[in-house]
């Protein structure tokens, strides 16, 4: 499914912290599944997307299934999309009355830059579409590849 655009950034900016964190809530259940192989400690919990990621990449690497080259691509795909996440979430928009909205970063030395809806919503649907992509395998080939080890 897919989130329609209605031109409202910040109803777009929600939707991409809603959608981020959905995201993240599922590499958490992808870790938590591949327990048999390497245990999701309390504190690993805690730990920052990036390093939760590549967790799941060298687990799912140690594993046999038939689409597990496509999930290793797709958490490949995720540590952009979070930074993106950031850039949007971390900095401070501007509305420009007629000619559009600026993103001030929340970073030194960024520039500015324009960004709109349309830009916010193709960000929150990517990280739906990365969210769909770790959830297929772990259906029916994760959890029947770790029956087999």
């Amino acid at each position: 499914m897919s989130i329609n655009n209605d031109g409202d950034e910040i109803r777009g900016l929600g939707f991409v912290a809603l959608s981020a964190g959905y995201l993240e809530e599922q590499i958490d259940e992808l870790l938590f599944m591949v327990q048999p192989l390497e245990p999701f400690p309390e504190a690993e919990q805690r730990w920052g997307v990036s390093r939760k990621i590549e967790k799941a990449r060298r687990l799912i690497a140690a594993l046999n299934f038939e689409t597990r080259g496509d999930l290793l691509s797709d958490l490949a795909r995720l540590p952009d999309l979070f930074e993106w996440r950031n850039e949007v979430i971390h900095g401070r928009v501007y509305g420009n009355f007629n000619r559009g909205n600026t993103l001030r970063s929340g970073r030194p030395n960024v520039p500015e830059r324009d960004i709109s809806a349309a830009e916010l919503y193709e960000l929150a649907n990517a990280l739906d579409a990365a969210r769909n992509s770790l959830i297929r395998p772990m259906v029916l080939k994760i959890p029947r590849a770790l029956q087999a080890l």
